[in-house]
């Protein structure tokens, strides 16, 4: 039988990128082969794009390969022997005339390798807009751990300085281009947050623009949302920025009640009231229970029916509270894919709680009745008759093109998760 993590999970090479490409105005050069980075290239456009156009003819220039994003100094054979300084060399000038902001020098682990001094070539160019070398994104790292590597080593590299201070302004942490839903995701808590009076600075490394990252230091604090991808981070800004972080206890908003926790968590960090948000997030429990209690009321559910959860800790806490204390629903499998997260105390808690410390660590899907997870893993699971509704929460994805924002976090995202729920369940 096939196990619903058998696929491959993204590497440290993957979260380099993605964190720098998550910068608006940037752009990686990658030195690597070509097989690096057609993956990459097209994941990032699709996730955060720049382009109208998707015509190949418009991208024939040396490096690019007719794609827009992450141009690459294609390395062979003779380039792993004797060095790639002639690409380089070519490449830096040609990236440059496209008009970035900041230009981020990645290595694929086989180019590091190599040996080639990145910060040499970098200098030589003698460019106008600042460039980060990133010589090694680790060799068997996981994404997050790239991730976060990558984006210290830009905030080591730039410098941000804080010029002025502006009050009820915080920095969002812990968030990547390579979620799914990541726009939607900021946008729900941009508006909660607005809610109360709080602006959003930075959200670093996903979607804020260069000028934001550098003006970062500026904010009243950090808050984190997804740890995984923040915990390194906000350590590095609370030791060389001096900004504090915000750090929720249960994971990310997720449901009504951890939204409600996140909210007042900044809130009494900036020293404003919660009680607008609040009155939101309660509207939208009262949207959200009309249409659960229709459901029961046909067919029992959602109260009873099992449910198999993949994600990072960060998600499978708040979704497996949610989803069993606010709807009834019963945990048949918690698969991590970061079991060493500080949130695991809490993880083996709430299962505790449910009576399902069994279900951490299942792998096997098969006859849940909702699955929570990449496309990847969904697309795995034998699903007799169509027994099983998966909910893709994660990247890699099914193909599936969301052109209009949706999310999972705070209070819309909470009714998206109910909207499935009751489609997936009125027919059972």
């Amino acid at each position: 039988m096939k196990q619903a993590n058998a696929c491959l999970p993204p590497d440290s090479l993957t979260g380099a990128i993605m964190a720098m490409e998550g910068i608006r105005d940037a752009a990686v050069l990658l030195n690597g082969p070509t097989g690096c980075k057609f993956y990459h290239g097209a994941i990032v456009e699709g996730q955060l794009p720049r382009e109208s156009s998707f015509d190949p003819l418009q991208f024939l220039e040396e490096f690019y390969f007719g794609q827009p994003r992450v141009p690459a100094t294609y390395l062979d054979g003779d380039d792993y022997v004797f060095g790639a300084s002639a690409k380089l060399e070519r490449i830096l000038p040609t990236v440059a005339a496209k008009g970035h902001s900041l230009i981020a020098v990645v290595n694929s682990p086989g180019a590091a390798l190599i040996g080639d001094d990145l910060n040499r070539f970098i200098q030589a160019a003698n460019l106008d807009i600042p460039c980060v070398a990133v010589e090694s994104t680790g060799y068997s790292g996981t994404m997050e751990e790239g991730f976060q590597e990558a984006v210290i080593q830009t905030l080591r590299t730039l410098k941000p300085q804080q010029k002025k201070s502006l009050e009820r302004t915080v920095n969002l942490l812990g968030i990547s281009i390579f979620q799914k839903h990541w726009e939607g995701n900021i946008a729900e808590l941009t508006r909660l947050l607005a809610l109360c009076g709080v602006n959003v600075g930075a959200v670093v490394c996903a979607g804020s623009s260069f000028e934001e990252i550098m003006a970062m230091g500026n904010s009243q604090c950090n808050v984190m949302v997804h740890e995984e991808l923040g915990g390194r981070i906000a350590e590095w800004c609370e030791s060389r920025l001096g900004l504090p972080t915000m750090r929720p206890i249960n994971g990310a908003p997720i449901g009504f009640d951890r939204t409600e926790e996140w909210v007042r968590g900044v809130c009494r960090a900036v020293g404003v009231s919660p009680q607008p948000a609040i009155e939101a997030i309660d509207q939208a429990r009262i949207r959200g229970v009309t249409y659960i209690q229709r459901l029961n009321s046909l067919t029992g559910l959602p109260k009873g029916a099992t449910f198999a959860v993949r994600a990072p800790v960060s998600i499978a806490l708040p979704l497996t509270q949610w989803l069993h204390d606010y709807l009834g629903m019963a945990p048949a499998a918690v698969d991590l894919t970061d079991a060493d997260s500080p949130l695991m105390p809490e993880m083996k808690e709430v299962l505790n709680r449910a009576g399902a410390l069994d279900a951490l660590g299942v792998t096997d899907f098969s006859g849940v009745d909702m699955v929570f997870a990449d496309g990847a893993s969904l697309a795995q699971i034998p699903n007799p008759e169509g027994m099983m509704t998966g909910v893709e929460i994660a990247l890699p994805t099914m193909g599936y093109i969301d052109v209009v924002h949706k999310c999972l976090l705070g209070a819309q995202g909470t009714l998206h998760l109910i909207e499935w729920i009751v489609n997936a369940l009125r027919d059972c």
